[in-house]
């Protein structure tokens, strides 16, 4: 268990030290946030994530854009492809 100091709000402000006085509302002692709650919050009882559908939506674009390469990308790996090519072509001549 880690010890949280909360915004009024109910979300992390930073970490407390291990020495602060938990007292349910400024103070808490819980596990971390599981990794996919998006900007996590205390509801009193467990965490709940506190982003907005607008900031989920944009978080969904930005992902569903880093799971394609990049245009650089594609042209290093079709040059890796033309090598291989070339390779096997100057291999088999010379065997």
């Amino acid at each position: 268990m880690f010890k949280w100091r909360l915004n009024a709000d109910g979300t992390v402000a930073h970490m407390a030290g291990k020495n602060a006085k938990v007292d349910g509302k400024t103070v808490i002692e819980a596990k971390p946030p599981a990794g996919d709650c998006v900007k996590p919050k205390w509801n009193g009882t467990e965490w709940i994530s506190g982003a907005t559908a607008d900031e989920l939506a944009a978080l969904a674009i930005l992902q569903n854009q880093s799971d394609k390469p990049s245009n650089e990308q594609l042209a290093i790996n079709q040059l890796g492809m033309m090598v291989a090519s070339l390779s096997a072509k100057v291999a088999s001549v010379n065997a």
